[in-house]
């Protein structure tokens, strides 16, 4: 029997009656409904359309939203979709606004094919990745994200994107894309009664400033963000940070962990307030109280592209935003005018302490914030804009549906792969691929989309055959391939002769490579470093299906290419290491002997009973002067989980005495220290230092950079360094572990990037500065007896 709809007869006679209906997953409380549906129906209500609004998590009863929607088995999803069509079949006329390609897409498919309507696809995340019918994937390739995703922003009549690198997506798909951000309402928010007394949050603290940061903790890329943050508030003076307080407003699946890490960090530290959800309806007056919004967004891709919805609320409320210089802020701000951009940690919290000290500064920029807010970033502004796009909206023309693939198991196959390829893997390539094909001359593109699995993927039968990619037009992305991928340029300059790859596990001292990472062996080490592998879990709709999605979660966040980078390599392939020579079975004592900030020696600490850590870095005094007025040491302000009873750190000269005492089982000296100090000089004495503390039998690990073209200009090795290394340590009372692997593939090859470049920061192998190539190394060596002084300085003499 057919249930009744959830609606009285006075609602189904609005939505029959409707010009547009927002379809939305999610509820009121997520920002993507309440803003891009549930304000901007309001805005085009004020615009003289009747709009009306569909949640299938308000209206329909969908049992969860947000970042647990993994949670609805498929039968549910499709139950609310048809109750969905039932509506949506009453109007053939709407056009119908679909916030995002999700589960509840399909609802507006059908009318689409049944009705005739008329679809807007609106994006406001990064979301590309999200697999709205896992489960049936296998029966029907067509619901992966891979091709969802495009299918709809290609069907659509138009598309509308919350930012600039979405934009950038969309268009290409679909050329009546429009950008209209995600702004707040003006009638909502706005700088009225700014001057009242404070209430809420600490009013009777005289001239306190409040910082904040709100939002729902979905998983670790909010998390690390707010940490980045509270660590870069942490390292504001303290004459200056005593007058602050950072309140921060969570909710979740990550907010219990978040508030966790907050509380072991800094238990001492009481101006860092937590608090719990507050409804959407009470952040304005929450905003009449603060004075700094903070938006410390990371370098990634989900960053990038996300419209910061509390941006914009900040602007009209009149509070100063201090944000990196990441994604949609860059577009909408001028540093130092109307906000404070800052990158880095000691950046960061230098321009927070700039707005927190300066009074007068602070408002100056949050009343030219306001501004400009009034003029382009509020509901009211983008309104006619938005009612223009659906009034103007023709009906799409009818294409044909994409056909299914096979594309990931031929890969998984042709690439030798021990674990199916990641599914966002996968995605980027065929991102990569459907631009190069895009592309009037793939040649003059960026070298960087020509990946191995790119190059593999021109062999898939299926592209012309499923895809319809005409043959000539496979044949000539070959021969650019061939010609222009980063491999093939590059190999003719490279000193290291072509040699294959050794059987079996990864060498103990050996050069980067991209196959590390599929190595079984290998592979559980970097799963350590990661730190976005996270220890909180995403809930899961049975234990059939939990171990499965686990083990994709993981392959999307390490295996995918955009995180295959030399920092997390160097780290796995130190521990990989130190487990194949037994050291880690007995809790080691640690030393590590570095010039730059890492969290490596913290996350030694949950590895190793005691870790010593000697800054010898150019900013070693200064950190040591920052750390003797009680300032929080730099060298800790990493956002991740270490034991802080285990490590102790010293900057500048270690003296006679600095950890001299029980013996060290392992001796680090990770991101090219040890070429550094050679470069500078010091080697022999650091060694000889390093020597004296090394007990019988432990191990000395360093990375190098090895210089693949021979051309100087970067500390490092070069090639015929490398690989005579093992000769020059004969000197001492070191044996390095077996010869090294100085192999270098095409995969390792086209992970490169310049320095100074756009892109640059990308995670990557292989790098060129100036005119020298280099790539990272590892070598491992066991202590047999003590070295003489001499030994030291004629390696330190091999090694300038």
């Amino acid at each position: 029997m057919t249930q009744p709809l959830p609606f009285d007869e006075d609602a189904l006679a609005r939505f029959e009656a409707a010009d547009v209906i927002f379809l939305a997953q999610d509820g009121f409380r997520q920002p993507s409904a309440r803003v891009r549906c549930y304000n901007f129906a309001k805005a085009l209500r004020q615009q003289g359309l009747r709009a009306e609004v569909l949640s299938f998590f308000d209206h329909l009863g969908a049992p969860d939203q947000g970042g647990a929607l993994s949670t609805i088995p498929e039968e549910e999803k499709i139950r609310l979709n048809l109750e969905a069509h039932r509506i949506l079949a009453r109007n053939p006329r709407a056009v119908l606004y679909v916030q995002k390609v999700g589960y509840h897409t399909l609802a507006a498919a059908l009318a689409a094919e049944r009705g005739g309507n008329r679809i807007v696809l609106d994006y406001d995340d990064y979301e590309l990745d999200m697999q709205p019918y896992r489960r049936l994937e296998p029966w029907f390739p067509s619901l992966r994200p891979d091709q969802l995703f495009p299918t709809v922003a290609n069907r659509a009549g138009a598309c509308i994107a919350a930012s600039h690198r979405l934009q950038d997506l969309l268009a290409p798909l679909n050329p009546n894309t429009h950008l209209v951000h995600t702004v707040a309402d003006q009638d909502l928010f706005t700088a009225d009664g700014r001057e009242a007394p404070r209430r809420r949050f600490g009013g009777q603290v005289n001239g306190r400033v409040n910082i904040l940061y709100s939002g729902d903790f979905w998983g670790d890329i909010p998390m690390k963000d707010v940490l980045f943050a509270v660590d870069a508030f942490a390292l504001v003076p303290r004459a200056v940070r005593d007058r602050a307080c950072f309140h921060i407003i969570g909710f979740g699946r990550a907010w219990g962990e978040l508030k966790l890490r907050v509380r072991e960090r800094y238990p001492d530290l009481p101006n860092i307030e937590l608090h719990e959800f507050i409804p959407p309806a009470e952040i304005p007056a929450v905003l009449r109280e603060m004075d700094i919004g903070v938006l410390p967004y990371s370098q990634n891709e989900f960053n990038v592209a996300k419209s910061p919805t509390k941006m914009f609320e900040f602007l009209l409320a009149k509070v100063a935003v201090c944000a990196t210089p990441v994604g949609e802020v860059t577009h909408c701000l001028e540093d130092g005018v109307s906000g404070l951009l800052a990158e880095g940690m000691e950046g960061y919290s230098a321009a927070l302490a700039r707005l927190i000290g300066d009074d007068a500064f602070r408002r100056g920029v949050a009343e030219e914030a306001h501004r400009v807010a009034l003029e382009r970033f509020s509901l009211q502004g983008v309104a006619p804009r938005l009612a223009a796009v659906i009034r103007a909206l023709l009906r799409p023309e009818e294409k044909a549906a994409p056909a299914e693939t096979t594309l990931e198991d031929f890969l998984t196959a042709r690439l030798g792969r021990p674990l199916p390829i990641a599914p966002r893997e996968a995605h980027l390539l065929r991102r990569d691929l459907a631009a190069l094909l895009a592309a009037e001359d793939p040649a003059a593109g960026d070298p960087r989309r020509w990946t191995e699995p790119l190059v593999a993927a021109l062999d898939w039968p299926g592209l012309t055959g499923v895809d319809g990619v005409p043959a000539e037009r496979v044949a000539a992305l070959k021969g650019v391939a061939a010609r222009h991928r980063n491999a093939a340029r590059l190999r003719p300059e490279i000193a290291l002769p072509a040699r294959p790859r050794p059987a079996g596990p990864p060498a103990l001292s050996k050069l980067a490579a991209a196959e590390d990472w599929d190595d079984p062996s290998w592979r559980p080490w970097v799963v350590r470093v990661r730190t976005n592998v996270a220890t909180f879990q995403v809930p899961y709709i049975d234990d059939a299906d939990a171990e499965r999605r686990r083990d994709e979660d993981a392959r999307n966040s390490i295996d995918n290419f955009f995180k295959r980078s030399r920092g997390a390599w160097e780290r796995a392939q130190y521990l990989y290491g130190l487990d194949r020579l037994g050291l880690l079975e007995r809790e080691p004592r640690a030393l590590v002997v570095s010039a730059e900030i890492d969290g490596f020696y913290l996350l030694l600490t949950e590895l190793a009973r005691a870790v010593g850590v000697l800054d010898v870095g150019a900013d070693a005094p200064r950190h040591a002067e920052r750390v003797a007025r009680g300032d929080l040491d730099p060298w800790l302000a990493k956002p991740r989980r270490f034991r802080r009873d285990r490590i102790a750190i010293h900057h500048g000269d270690p003296g006679p005495d600095l950890f001299a005492g029980t013996p060290w089982d392992v001796a680090i000296l990770p991101q090219n220290t040890l070429p550094r100090l050679a470069a500078e000089g010091k080697a022999a004495e650091a060694l000889a230092w390093i020597d004296r503390r090394l007990a019988p039998g432990g191990v000395l690990a360093f990375s190098a950079e090895v210089l693949l073209n021979d051309r100087t200009g970067v500390p490092g090795l070069s090639a015929a360094q490398a690989d005579a290394l093992g000769e020059a340590f004969a000197a001492t009372g070191l044996d390095l572990s077996g010869p090294p692997d100085l192999s270098l593939s095409d995969a390792t090859l086209d992970r490169f990037v310049t320095t100074g470049a756009a892109g640059a920061e990308n995670p990557n192998f292989v790098t060129r500065t100036g005119e020298t190539l280099h790539a990272p190394a590892v070598w491992f060596g066991r202590k047999r007896a003590d070295t003489p002084e001499s030994g030291w300085g004629r390696l330190a003499g091999f090694l300038a």
